[in-house]
């Protein structure tokens, strides 16, 4: 594996980040790295000694990434190749001896959880704060807090899916629906379109989750989280096309 993964990135270093391109329409023009990047870093040696330091990197930029991660197969470590169960299990391993991560027990939850124990300390100030003001926000697709669709799923009781690739006639919801953070809770997904040219935000369509009732409180953060979202996209008016 480390063969492998050593002839990848040399492949890398050789023959595509020594080139640098750019695209016209559908063309691309070539130049060389050395001109656009200095020489201690595009010469720079393999920083990590084997596969297992590479992976244990990888695994705790993951988990720093999320916030919260647990040792079990999950979309959060898609692309670390080599990393099956085997690996995974001895990654965690090393990094709990080396106090790199902490256990983390959440309530009703029976898998272990793990931060970085640097976070550490951002957890507690949290736990001591006050409780802050309830506002509501749009959470992007890709976001690394949603990596783990599983994870949410356990945590929220929240059930996403990004549906851009799946059918039109399949999908429950929409081609582009992000899921609604309010508080705490996840409680609905909103179908929300720029319309830069046009100078406007439609909100399409708002799917709220069964036990959430939409009260003054809510609507009012979900206004001031439309407009936010507006003035984001360069939108100076919002239409609201429905609502469910």
């Amino acid at each position: 594996m480390r063969k492998k993964r050593r002839t990848g990135v040399a492949v890398a270093n050789q023959r595509i980040y020594q080139e640098h391109a750019r695209r016209v329409a559908v063309s691309r023009y070539y130049d060389i790295a050395g001109k656009y990047i200095q020489p201690n870093l595009l010469n720079a040696p393999e920083p990590l000694e084997d596969e297992l330091e590479h992976h244990k990197w990888r695994v705790l930029r993951r988990i720093g990434a999320v916030g919260l991660l647990w040792n079990r197969a999950s979309d959060a470590w898609l692309n670390i190749w080599g990393l099956k169960a085997e690996q995974r299990n001895e990654v965690f391993r090393k990094l709990l001896h080396e106090a790199r991560i902490v256990a983390v027990a959440v309530e009703q939850m029976k898998d272990i959880l793990y931060c970085r124990a640097e976070d550490l300390p951002l957890i507690e100030a949290v736990l001591q704060n006050p409780a802050p003001k309830c506002r509501c926000e749009l959470i992007a697709p890709l976001d690394p807090f949603i990596w783990d669709r599983k994870l949410i799923n356990e945590l929220f009781g929240f059930d996403y899916t990004w549906e851009i690739y799946t059918p039109a006639i399949k999908r429950k919801f929409g081609y582009y629906v992000l899921p609604l953070l309010y508080g705490e809770s996840l409680i609905g997904r909103a179908e929300v379109i720029a319309e830069r040219k046009a100078g406007t935000l439609i909100v399409k369509n708002i799917w709220y989750e069964n036990d959430i009732k939409p009260t003054k409180q809510l609507r009012t953060a979900l206004n001031n989280c439309f407009q936010n979202f507006a003035l984001f996209n360069g939108c100076g008016t919002i239409s609201t096309e429905s609502m469910n």
